[in-house]
Order: C-alpha cells, then structure tokens, then sequence
C-alpha cells in the first residue's frame, strides 16, 4: 500500500499549541519522505505494511505510524530551520523583519517533541504488536524487553519526559539480564515471543509473570540487587515454580538456571565423596 503524509497528517502530529502553517510542512516535506521510506523498511517491514493495510486507512494504528514519521521528518530538519515562534505555533522565517526564536525556546520545542516521539513510537508499537509483526526481526528489535515503551509512558510513569526515558533504560536492562539468571534465557524469550505477538492464549499464563517483571523493574531502579529481597521477587518465583505451572513454564524447568536454584547444599557425612573429618 502507499502511504501518503499530508499537510493535516503533518499539524495533527505537533504537540499541542504548535501550529504548522505552510511554510513549515514545505521546509520539512522532503524529510517526511526520507523518513516514511526508512520507518516503511526500518519499522513496518513487508509483515507490518502488510498489518497496515489490513487495518486500514482510518485505523488507529495508521493514526499513530503517521504520527511518528512527521515528528522523526521534523526533529531530523529542526535545527536546520530559522524557526520563529508565537504564542500560537511556529513558522520558518520569511523576511528580514523576522527574527528566529532564541535557542531557549527551540531547546524547549525540542525537547517536548523528542518526549512526544517516544510516546508516539510506544504507541505505534503497541498497535503493531500481532501474530505476523511479532514474529520479524523488526519486532526483536524494537521490542526487545517486556519492560518496553509503553509500560513506561503509559503505565508506571506518565508525566516522563524522554530523558527519564533515556536514563530508565539501563535499570530495564540489569533487571531483566538478573531475572534471566534466575528463570533463563529461553523462558524470558518465549514470554517476550508471545508477547511481540499478542497472542491472548500464550500470555494468559503469563500475564502474572509480566505483571511482576514490571513491579521487579520498578524497584529495582529504587534497590538495585535488594530486591531479590522483597516479595514482588518471590511472588515471581512462586509462578514459575508452582507444580500447577509446570507446563506454562517448562522451558524454566529445563534449564540450567532452574538446576541452580534447585542445587543441593553439599552434606558432610560419612558416605559423601568429600567426607571431611574434624575429630
């Protein structure tokens, strides 16, 4: 299918309070499709413009996809442009009369449209999560942990900028790699597997894990190793262990991290290999 940005798809992605006028959505028009062409291959792949089409041209999915692509056209051209800014948008400087908005105020744009962005991508990823998008390589890539953007903005931090982001992002990488010593890497990635996909029968047995990996994440930032301490980590490792989960949860029991959790303290007595007597 072809996708095309318009002059209103372009005003409607600005955060609110900026109003684009012509000028604006010209200066920008050739990165708008620099920026489709790359997110089309990039994003969406053959399984997400086919996911596209499927949902069609009013669909929310389309709605948000469009919406990120003029806030990356526009962040990649912003400070190229003489920008002039008034209390009711922005427009790109015409005549001498004109004079571009100070850096304090581009700063400021810029930042509430980096924010914007990853709000935007959090929920174009959300939409585009499905049986055929999941399964891609696109999918590994942008979804890469079950702590993602969505839960982020969405969830456990809504008033976040996109820097909270940027810094929030290496307390999801040590909680997952720690809790994927304790449950192993095949069980983490089957539950993120379902997950990419939005398969409902895969994630219903795993909708408490999910729950708990957030709530682990969460206090991790605040506790670091300790909260292999606190309850939310036992709740999680009562799940995977419980004789009525052994099916959903497998693919933990066979691996090397279960061995170790499971692993027998050594026993010193007289039929023990390395028997030790002390007298």
């Amino acid at each position: 299918m072809e996708i095309t940005i318009t002059k209103s798809d372009f005003e409607q992605a600005l955060p609110v309070g900026a109003a684009a006028n012509d000028s604006v959505y010209e200066s920008v028009k050739s990165a708008l499709g620099r920026q489709l062409a790359f997110s089309n291959a990039v994003l969406l792949g053959v399984a997400g413009m086919a996911y596209l089409e499927e949902k069609g041209e009013d669909s929310p999915l389309m709605k948000w996809y469009k919406q990120l692509v003029c806030l990356s056209a526009f962040l990649s051209v912003l400070r190229q442009l003489d920008l002039v800014l008034t209390p009711t948008g922005f427009g790109v400087v015409s005549n001498d009369n004109l004079a571009p908005a100070s850096k304090q105020r581009v700063d400021a744009l810029e930042g509430a449209l980096r924010t914007q962005y990853w709000r935007t991508l959090a929920m174009t990823l959300n939409q585009l999560r499905s049986e055929n998008w999941g399964a891609t390589e696109q999918a590994r890539r942008f979804i890469d942990h079950l702590y993602d953007e969505y839960t982020f903005f969405f969830e456990t931090h809504r008033n976040a900028t996109y820097t909270d982001w940027n810094n929030y992002k290496t307390t999801v990488e040590e909680a997952e790699e720690m809790l994927r010593t304790k449950m192993g890497d095949r069980q983490m990635d089957d539950i993120l597997d379902a997950f990419r996909r939005a398969d409902p029968n895969r994630l219903e047995p795993y909708r408490e894990v999910i729950s708990c990996i957030i709530r682990f994440t969460d206090m991790w930032a605040v506790k670091g190793a300790a909260t292999l301490k606190q309850p939310v980590y036992r709740r999680l490792m009562r799940i995977l262990e419980s004789e009525d989960n052994q099916e959903y949860f497998k693919l933990y029991r066979e691996s090397a991290s279960y061995k170790a959790n499971h692993h027998d303290t050594f026993k010193n007595t007289k039929d023990s290999a390395g028997y030790v007597f002390n007298g």
